[in-house]
């Protein structure tokens, strides 16, 4: 079998270019909701972590010192006096070289009024 990584495709005259796509690419975020940026608490079982990351009405995405113990976290937002109980399960844990792991979450069915409160406070809107 003939080496494929040594053939630069571009340069291989029976592929047409420019490529010839159905639509054009995507432009700009693909998530459903924005994110903002913001600090929280991460309740994993019995530790609670502080942590900076980004929110948004689907999930969370922030740095943990160390793997998350369970599969399902809870995220706790401080808005002024009250304090938004977010659970979600973990999509994806990457790990570093530091062994620091950068967590994906994905909220759970979250009540009306509270996913009111994150959108509301997304938006910037008191």
């Amino acid at each position: 079998m003939p080496e494929r990584r040594k053939s630069d495709r571009r340069s291989n005259p029976a592929v047409p270019e420019p490529l010839e796509r159905k639509k054009e690419r995507r432009q700009g975020d693909r998530r459903d909701s924005l994110r903002k940026k913001s600090s929280f608490v991460v309740r994993d079982g019995t530790t609670r972590h502080d942590v900076d990351g980004e929110l948004g009405l689907g999930g969370a995405s922030f740095t943990l010192p160390g793997a998350p113990q369970a599969a399902s976290l809870v995220v706790e937002l401080r808005l002024g006096k009250t304090t938004l109980q977010l659970p979600g399960t973990v999509t994806e844990a990457r790990v570093a070289r530091t062994a620091v792991r950068h967590v994906h979450l994905q909220f759970a069915e979250l009540d009306t009024r509270t996913e009111l409160t994150l959108a509301k406070w997304l938006d910037d809107v008191e």
